[in-house]
């Protein structure tokens, strides 16, 4: 009988966590804290921390514009939105930084791709992103046309 027990135990806790029902997964997942931010330069002067928006050469970044996490292969497993624009100072000058987060990802996963709007997908390795570095996309701006 405790022979019977202790497997069926070990069953119905796992199912409790959700690891059983989840079956493209290869081992107990181990979530964590994805944060990070899009950054785009070219913001206009100001003080740093301040609520700043992104020039007009990237009008797709702005606070609401969705945030996409993918597998290596592309399949979007999690979104979520970028928050309000804040001021930052850099070497190249002022940026505006977009912050994002998504909770409880697996860190199964060798590394992510994030699409940020609709961008192209930049890359992160897991490990670095479990570490708690954060994800640092930053947003190609568009030259502005020269007047004729």
């Amino acid at each position: 009988m405790r022979r019977l027990l202790l497997p069926l135990a070990l069953v119905l806790s796992l199912g409790g966590c959700g690891w059983v029902s989840r079956a493209d997964e290869t081992g107990k997942p181990d979530g964590f804290l994805l944060h990070g931010y899009a950054s785009v330069a070219g913001a206009a002067a100001g003080i740093p921390g301040t609520p700043c928006l992104a020039p007009a050469s990237a009008p797709d970044i702005v606070a609401g514009a969705t945030v996409k996490v993918a597998d290596t292969e592309g399949k979007v497993i999690a979104v979520t939105s970028l928050a309000s624009g804040v001021l930052a100072s850099a070497p190249d000058g002022y940026r505006c930084n977009f912050a994002f987060e998504l909770l409880n990802l697996s860190g199964s996963r060798p590394a992510y791709q994030i699409l940020v709007a609709d961008r192209p997908p930049v890359s992160f390795e897991s490990r670095a992103l479990r570490e708690g570095r954060p994800a640092v996309v930053d947003v190609a701006v568009t030259a502005s046309p020269s007047p004729s």
